[in-house]
């Protein structure tokens, strides 16, 4: 076996496992070798033991919740297989130069490298900025370093992304979030909610119950907007790929692949289940089959043809055969002069939330109206409702419900930052008062309802007019916040 072959076989058993850990026996059947083997070949091929490489891949990803996630130090530890606070700090401190603690504190910038052949993951490098073991493997000398011979390249350690990832429920900012910090661009999602529009939005079909009310491609009158908006604000140029009825499959591979090889992720509308975001982390068979993360992987009716490899990645042959599958884009070349400055932000900002009607939705301001109008017209809750439309009209509630509870208190927390950093500009802090108000408004939404479920107990509670006259309430105390939030970003936009 050609050595380099081996090595490249330890690199993804590692990767592929490093959360949830492993026995050395499993290692010694993956790759088909001794354990004393494989560390003898290890150790001549990269010239460090087998043991610092696994100890640096569990602080390179230690280190990457560290920078990205809130989560508690100790927790982090443990989940890396670290018994102990001092146990980790001491093999923390030894691979980067500082302590968990204080790297936090430095901000230290962690993005991803290749650690061989076709496998990219999450790198930190040390303080002292000195070569590291976490950011590259094995050194290739051909121009083809990123390319297998079997038509395959994964990135590891993409961050997972879910419903309440981050705390959130909107998927586009969770997985721009998710693949921002892979890449080593800071980025929080409040930020990523606003930064794209989507922490503004509100849209109602005033001619049906419409599912698709809560999809952030109605923030802006251009469907395509949000997805730029989120790229470009970053400074990233804005890379997407439509599908049409004259689009091939061959052009979706070619796009995915040029992007994976370059160890950048796509983030796709579909490939699981309906064309909402998420994350494609890698491919097989020259890009006919892709790996990745999807809200909508875990779910059973859209699990069908899916299978998971071992670092939790779906892995799917069938993905263009969705015909939800609608696009794939991706974070370009990075240029800071060109991120948007808050004026932009605030200036997207008053376009989404402005009352207006397109086609046969209401939105922005309008929409809280429609909303209400819809939720109080009693030919629509008849007693005797078959479930089917009534978990169908709960379903529209809670969307709407999300997106101003999602929404507005990730505008509020944005403010709320900034309005801390400016104490000069009171009308930062104002408008986080306002974004506060109205998701606290959503947020007794959910209690009146009994819960942010959509169960039998909230399809009972929607069906009952005292219930929904009490929402009625709430939806305009909620407009109101958003009437004098628009206002005030109004306002703002005249000042910057």
């Amino acid at each position: 076996m050609d050595y380099f072959l081996m090595v490249s076989a330890v690199a993804v058993f590692v990767e592929s496992r490093i959360k949830s850990g492993f026995k050395y026996s499993e290692l010694e059947k993956s790759v088909g070798f001794s354990l004393p083997h494989i560390r003898a070949v290890y150790a001549k091929t990269t010239g460090k033991s087998l043991s610092r490489y696994i100890l640096s891949r569990r602080i390179a990803n230690a280190a990457f919740e560290l920078a990205h996630t809130g989560n508690r130090i100790l927790d982090i530890a443990t989940k890396y297989g670290f018994s102990n606070h001092d146990t980790f700090t001491r093999a923390f401190r030894r691979v980067t130069g500082v302590t968990p603690k204080e790297f936090r504190k430095l901000r230290q910038p962690v993005g991803s490298a290749v650690l061989c052949s076709g496998v990219y993951a999450v790198s930190v490098k040390p303080v002292n900025h000195c070569q590291n073991d976490t950011e590259r493997v094995v050194t290739m000398s051909n121009n083809d370093q990123k390319r297998t011979t079997d038509g395959s390249v994964i990135l590891y350690g993409v961050p997972k992304v879910y419903y309440g990832a981050y705390g959130g429920c909107t998927p586009l900012p969770i997985c721009i979030k998710a693949v921002a910090n892979y890449m080593g661009i800071e980025l929080d999602y409040s930020e990523a909610m606003v930064n794209c529009g989507a922490a503004f939005r509100l849209t109602w079909n005033e001619t049906c119950w419409d599912g698709g009310n809560v999809d952030a491609i109605f923030a802006f009158d251009d469907p395509s907007k949000v997805y730029r908006c989120a790229l470009e604000s970053l400074g990233c140029e804005y890379n997407l790929l439509g599908r049409s009825k004259s689009t091939e499959k061959s052009e979706f591979i070619r796009f995915i692949k040029e992007k994976i090889d370059n160890g950048i992720p796509v983030i796709a509308l579909g490939i699981i289940g309906p064309p909402e975001a998420g994350i494609i982390t890698g491919y097989r068979d020259d890009g006919n089959t892709l790996l990745g993360w999807n809200l909508f992987q875990e779910y059973p009716e859209f699990a069908g043809n899916i299978s998971f490899d071992e670092s939790g990645y779906y892995v799917t042959d069938k993905w263009w055969e969705n015909k939800d599958t609608v696009a794939v884009m991706s974070l370009g070349e990075v240029n800071k002069d060109k991120k948007y400055t808050l004026r932009d932000i605030i200036e997207n900002a008053v376009e989404v939330m402005t009352p207006r009607k397109k086609g046969e939705y209401a939105k922005g301001i309008y929409a809280y109206d429609a909303w209400k109008k819809a939720i109080l017209d009693e030919s629509q809750f008849g007693k005797d409702m078959v479930s089917p439309l009534l978990a169908e009209r709960l379903m529209c509630q809670g969307d709407a419900t999300d997106c101003v509870a999602d929404g507005r208190k990730n505008a509020h927390d944005y403010f709320k930052k900034l309005a801390e950093e400016n104490p000069e500009q009171p009308l930062f802090g104002q408008l986080a008062e306002q974004f506060g108000k109205a998701a606290y408004g959503a947020h007794k939404m959910y209690q009146l309802l009994g819960g942010w479920e959509r169960g039998e107990k909230q399809m009972q509670a929607l069906a009952q007019r005292e219930t929904r006259v009490e929402i009625g309430k709430l939806i305009d105390k909620c407009k109101a916040a958003d009437e004098k939030a628009l206002s005030l970003l109004t306002e703002l936009s005249k000042v910057l």
